[in-house]
């Protein structure tokens, strides 16, 4: 008897060969090259595999790739170019620091804390989740949506919580709190992507720390609000009474004083903020300071760290956030940019620059649904920027709008902190697209009513 998940896998490949099969029939002309045509086959296909999990990801990972050597559109060099690139060993610098992080128990520490401090009701609750969310990000630079769900699971096992609106709610908020806020705060993977992009047009150009937060910080406001909107309608406070303050308590009390490998751990994020925040003033690269120090957690005398950490890494982001890169470098060597830009420039050309704007938001949001915010930053940001520098913008606005669409969603598998809390099974479906959609609708306007105009009275634009 045929399962849901077999019908699931077989409409998955019938999807993802059906689809790229139409590229073929498209003729040859132009900057629509063979090779460009192939590049669209296998990229297509491959973000098809991914976004339906029909492959291992680390199998998907390396086949990517691989097709792009074995079609003869690139040679190997460029293929797996992506790998000299220092973002892939910035990521797995970050992962192997939010692990220790997470193994040592100082992010548990932090998650009972905020909790504790956000009083004992449901909307302290998930007010603190959201909080949660920020914190984790901020002290292992953006990485804590790795471990976030695992941690907000547990606050809603400890409220007794079944799923339904109300723990979906805490897990949105802890969610929004921990994935959303990489479109503001330092996250290698995203920062390094734009640098590199950005660098084909602007030579020598190097982001700030708080380059995104400049741009982007109003997201915490949209969030706040779209959270205030939900337990509105919720009508939330009914939870309270239901809300048992000493769980929490007993949980951060049981967690004892804090452990020597804890207060190393601390050490080491104060060393790593050190570094970055004085990159600008020494010119080393921020990318050294994830290539290096979380490393020093495994040193005699340090050893927050052991092998059986490494164990826990996951090894397959670190292969995606490559191929993701790849998508870029092999799209910028057969003409994508350049194809792009022949067809947007054209259809742009004196239009008002929050027209271009809003064409490029609504561009990310389409693309979110096909590919996942590595895949879209790794292979969309060169030809943003190029269209942007055509058209006489600012090519930083190009990606920073392309950041922010990456929050633009609306179904889980469309960022992988998203689809890690879904299927824990606390958010029933139906929950998820509103809460989803009523952020992204908050988004869009807030762009148009109050950071658009932000942005041209800072001089940013």
């Amino acid at each position: 008897m045929s399962t849901s998940a077999d019908k699931k896998k077989r409409i998955g490949w019938a999807v993802s060969i059906l689809i790229p099969f139409i590229i073929p029939f498209i003729p040859v002309s132009g900057d629509f090259t063979e090779s460009l045509k192939r590049f669209f086959m296998i990229t297509l296909f491959m973000i098809l595999i991914i976004a339906f999990e029909l492959f291992p990801l680390l199998v998907s990972a390396i086949l990517l790739p691989s097709l792009y050597i074995v079609s003869g559109i690139v040679p190997a060099a460029t293929a797996f170019g992506s790998w000299s690139n220092t973002t892939v060993w910035m990521v797995l610098g970050g992962l192997i620091f939010s692990t220790v992080l997470d193994e040592c128990g100082l992010l548990k520490r932090i998650a009972y804390f905020v909790i504790r401090k956000c009083g004992g009701t449901y909307g302290g609750v998930v007010y603190g989740c959201f909080v949660i969310g920020i914190l984790l990000n901020l002290v292992t630079f953006c990485y804590g949506w790795v471990i976030a769900g695992a941690l907000i699971f547990g606050v809603c096992k400890a409220m007794d919580l079944k799923p339904s609106r109300e723990s979906s709610l805490v897990c949105f908020a802890g969610t929004i709190g921990c994935t959303g806020s990489t479109v503001f705060l330092y996250y290698p993977s995203y920062y390094s992507m734009i640098e590199t992009s950005l660098q084909e047009f602007v030579p020598g150009y190097s982001m700030g720390m708080f380059t995104t937060f400049l741009y982007n910080g109003c997201f915490i406001i949209w969030c706040l609000l779209t959270l205030f909107i939900l337990m509105k309608v919720y009508k939330t406070k009914k939870m309270d009474g239901k809300l048992n303050r000493k769980i929490f308590d007993e949980k951060y009390e049981q967690l004892g004083k804090m452990s020597k490998k804890e207060k190393k751990a601390v050490a080491m994020i104060v060393l790593l903020f050190a570094w970055l925040f004085s990159s600008n003033f020494t010119g080393l690269p921020a990318a050294y300071g994830f290539m290096t120090i979380p490393y020093l957690m495994f040193v005699p005398g340090i050893e927050i760290g052991d092998k059986e950490i490494i164990g826990r890494i996951n090894f397959s982001m670190i292969f995606l956030v490559a191929a993701c890169l790849g998508i870029g470098v092999v799209g910028a060597s057969v003409g994508f940019g350049d194809f792009l830009t022949n067809i947007a420039v054209p259809f742009l050309s004196g239009k008002s620059v929050m027209v271009v704007c809003i064409s490029f938001m609504l561009f990310g949001m389409i693309a979110n649904f096909f590919m996942t915010p590595l895949a879209m930053l790794g292979g969309l940001s060169i030809p943003f920027a190029q269209i942007a520098v055509s058209l006489g913008i600012n090519p930083v606005v190009a990606c920073m709008i392309l950041v922010y669409a990456c929050e633009m969603l609306f179904l889980p598998y469309e960022s992988n902190g998203n689809l890690i809390m879904y299927e824990y099974g606390m958010m029933p479906m139906k929950d998820f697209i509103k809460q989803e959609g009523l952020k992204t609708l908050i988004m869009f306007v807030g762009f148009l009513v109050v950071m658009y105009p932000l942005w041209n009275l800072f001089g940013l634009m």
